[in-house]
């Protein structure tokens, strides 16, 4: 990325978008590949007009659009969450460490009960336990590591959407976007080319075929049919990412519940209905089921237990973490406002030379 996103004067970038960036914004989270005609027809502006705007949200690092492998695609290999306590001098440079690892999806650093909350996937249990054991537990400053392994992703982030749009407008989008297209196949693995396609697809994930091509050094057909095998197969999620500070959901809340497995499901259905739930996911140890909610305020910490408890009164929440800084999300390092700094794709089949801890 440009040094100069770095360096952006905070009181500028900070500034809320106006209701026709968030158009736009929300308009690339339902179809993010969507030429700017289409964009621009939907929403009544110009191709240009919504092209310019797009470009300087994103040159701040205010919104973007990346790509990852799908929950389905995820669900495949091996994914987990990693609590790490640290030394408090060097709480800071771990998370960073762990941030640029390409194993790491999301990096938070929490206000109690856990200093770092991590979310790891690597393409099998012996490569977590490679990650866990040899290189986590090895960085300087760590005092402990606790690992709870994911048994299945239940709601994931890229569902989530602003409410810029009206109901038509996004109809439209969806069915411009094939959004609500069957799917002809279940993911398979990925071979090399599809894995250097998806890495490619993570900084921009609007790129034409054209510049992924030379990027590939591939052809323009094999990389058209590339990526319309990984849409087609649900290989891949298109994700429209926004500083979460301008969403009006600035609060991000971890609760860890106790399920009756005979119940699991059930109680799972409702609290993916929630509006405010971006993760549900089915996991091992001691709480069976993680879920990460972005709310308006801290006081709607409470509101959401709340809710839970009236809604499931089967789920025993046996602990809530509130996060004072999301350092990586979904392969990129955000600063403290939430907006993109630095591209690190997620890549569960990257394993790292033993001892390579990422202090910059």
């Amino acid at each position: 990325m440009d040094n100069a996103m770095e360096s952006l004067d905070v009181k500028d970038s900070a500034a809320e978008l106006d209701e026709t960036d968030l158009a736009i914004t929300h308009a690339l989270q339902i179809a993010p590949r969507a030429s700017w005609t289409t964009v621009g027809e939907v929403l009544g502006l110009s191709a240009v007009t919504a092209a310019r705007r797009w470009n300087r949200i994103s040159r701040q690092g205010t919104a973007w659009v990346t790509a990852t492998g799908s929950p389905a695609l995820w669900g495949s290999l091996c994914n987990a969450f990693i609590d790490v306590d640290c030394e408090p001098s060097e709480r800071g440079r771990v998370a960073l460490a762990l941030a640029r690892d390409p194993r790491t999806k999301s990096v938070m650093e929490l206000a109690s009960g856990r200093d770092i909350h991590v979310n790891v996937i690597t393409r099998d249990l012996p490569g977590l336990s490679r990650f866990v054991l040899d290189h986590v537990s090895r960085l300087p400053g760590v005092v402990r590591v606790n690992t709870q392994v994911t048994t299945r992703i239940l709601t994931a982030g890229n569902d989530w959407r602003l409410d810029a749009l009206p109901r038509a407008q996004r109809s439209r989008l969806q069915s411009l976007a094939g959004e609500a297209a069957p799917r002809t196949a279940a993911p398979g693995p990925l071979d090399a080319p599809d894995r250097e396609l998806l890495l490619a697809l993570a900084e921009d994930a609007r790129l034409p075929v054209t510049d992924l091509a030379e990027r590939l050094d591939s052809s323009q057909t094999a990389v058209r049919r590339r990526l319309a095998r990984l849409e087609r197969t649900g290989a891949v999620a298109f994700r429209g990412e926004v500083a979460q500070h301008i969403t009006g959901w600035p609060v991000t809340s971890l609760l860890w519940a106790r399920v009756p497995v005979g119940r699991r499901r059930q109680v799972c259905e409702r609290l993916g209905r929630m509006p405010d739930v971006r993760l549900l996911t089915a996991t091992s140890g001691e709480t069976n089921v993680l879920l990460s909610a972005w709310l308006h305020s801290v006081d709607s910490v409470l509101d959401l237990e709340d809710r839970i408890s009236a809604e499931c009164p089967e789920l025993e929440i046996a602990d809530h973490g509130i996060v004072l800084r999301t350092v990586k999300r979904q392969g990129w390092i955000l600063d403290s406002l939430g907006r993109r700094t630095e591209c690190v794709p997620i890549d569960p089949w990257c394993d790292l030379p033993e001892g390579a801890a990422r202090f910059h």
